[in-house]
């Protein structure tokens, strides 16, 4: 939970947000919510990014769902089109399927970006888009409870609840360059497989970057190796990758480096550019 920005007020603080009346009993939701969105951008390629959020009496905004869509695939994944700058699109964003209850006494969110960095690459430009809020909408998947319901064979789970309350995520802060790096390193496992005895580990360090209003400088970089030992049997296996961009094309760097007893016996590189295809 310490990596995860399940506490949203921070990217709301960066969205456009729109807040239902206070609720005056539970709403319960079960599926796929959907957004449809009249939305016009002034760039070719643009994404929209939809979550939906709870809102407590505190200002707390706990995620429930999201969507997010590159609007060049508006109309097909396989054969995507430029958008017409300026022009407006009818646009659905299907949102993750969730089972949710939404409290007496909050509010629903709906909150929209151009992104979710660092969830998905940021457009090769920076995007405005335009969202005619009379003509757009939430669909909410609204289960209402059969009157047989509490007969049915439903187990009540109570969950300990920690002394020290939720973990709070502290959303990264730029350097004087303004540039916002996150780290989401995974720490150190091991197990062994059971019945042989081979001892099987993972390290994973993972790093994001980019500069507030730099689409060109955004940076994804990954380290991970794995081993595995038994007697006096060691191989591990080491890998990196490192993407970065520019308007028009991705570059992938790549690596795979393996050791037996501590000594290399095979090494690997590669270095590609990959055009962004509407991206």
């Amino acid at each position: 939970l310490d990596r995860l920005p399940i506490e949203q007020s921070p990217d709301d603080r960066r969205s456009l947000t729109f807040d239902s009346a206070v609720l005056d009993a539970n709403i319960e939701i079960l599926g796929y919510p959907l957004a449809r969105i009249r939305v016009s951008a002034d760039a070719p390629v643009a994404k929209l990014a939809v979550r939906v959020t709870e809102v407590t009496p505190e200002g707390h905004s706990w995620l429930v769902t999201y969507g997010l869509r590159n609007l060049t695939h508006r109309s097909s994944d396989a054969t995507p089109a430029p958008l017409t700058p300026g022009q407006f699109y009818e646009v659905d964003i299907p949102l993750f399927m969730t089972a949710h209850r939404f409290k007496r006494g909050n509010r629903i969110r709906v909150a929209i970006s151009e992104n979710l960095w660092p969830l998905s690459w940021p457009s090769p430009t920076i995007v405005t888009l335009t969202i005619t809020a009379g003509a757009s909408s939430l669909i909410l998947p609204v289960r209402s409870p059969p009157a047989h319901e509490a007969l049915l064979p439903i187990p009540e789970i109570h969950h300990p609840i920690a002394k020290e309350g939720p973990v709070t995520y502290q959303p990264p802060e730029p350097d004087a360059s303004g540039r916002y790096v996150i780290h989401n390193d995974q720490p150190p496992a091991s197990y062994e497989v059971p019945g042989i005895g081979t001892t099987v580990s993972r390290r994973v360090g993972e790093t994001s970057e980019i500069v507030l209003g730099d689409p060109a400088s955004c940076r994804w970089q990954q380290n991970a190796r794995v081993g595995w030992k038994r007697g006096p049997w060691d191989c591990e296996v080491a890998s990196t990758c490192e993407i970065t961009s520019t308007a028009t094309q991705y570059r992938v760097r790549e690596s795979l480096t393996a050791f037996k007893n501590g000594v290399q016996i095979f090494e690997r590189s590669s270095d590609v550019q990959l055009d962004r295809d509407l991206n």
